[in-house]
């Protein structure tokens, strides 16, 4: 894989929030900031505590809690597709 720019350096587009590569091209635009890598990638660096939640409902696909529900009415669609002969 070949890295354009400047390994750990990064530059943002401060109107769409775009990240680019650090480019001695690039960074002479009034539009582009260099920005740390923390900034440009923050879903690297959540926090422990934001990782996961627990789910509050049982997310268990065991045949005994999937039997014990029951279906709703009107779930099911009635109208049929053939159309038949126009009189």
């Amino acid at each position: 894989m070949v890295t354009y720019g400047v390994p750990g350096r990064w530059l943002r587009h401060k109107e769409d929030g775009t990240v680019y590569n650090y480019n001695d091209i690039l960074v002479k635009n009034p539009a582009v900031e260099e920005v740390s890598e923390e900034i440009a990638f923050p879903e690297k660096y959540i926090p422990a505590k934001q990782k996961g939640r627990e789910a509050k409902l049982s997310l268990s696909t065991e045949t005994e809690v999937v039997d014990k529900v029951q279906p709703r009415k009107g779930a099911g669609h009635t109208v049929k597709a053939t159309g038949g002969k126009k009189k």
